[in-house]
């Protein structure tokens, strides 16, 4: 099964919870090294996420919200 962008970035957030732990007790050089790597994976991973919805965005139409919506009617209303 091939994993999308959005398990493995839950993932590796779930990782950083429990490395940030360690870090945060015992502030060692490995454990730094060790949280700086998972960060960067992290930023790779949210890079690609969002060049994802970005390419679903390109094909959705654009649909206001129905606040956006209903405001319009009612200028519209106010008009005639």
């Amino acid at each position: 099964m091939i994993e999308d962008a959005h398990t493995r970035l839950m993932k590796k957030i779930h990782e950083y919870y429990k490395l940030n732990f360690e870090w945060e007790a015992k502030q060692t050089h490995v454990s730094g090294i060790a949280i700086r790597k998972l960060l960067n994976e992290i930023r790779a991973i949210a890079h690609e996420r969002r060049k994802e919805i970005q390419e679903v965005r390109a094909v959705k139409p654009k649909v206001k919200s129905p606040k956006y919506r209903e405001s319009n009617l009612k200028a519209q209303g106010s008009k005639k």
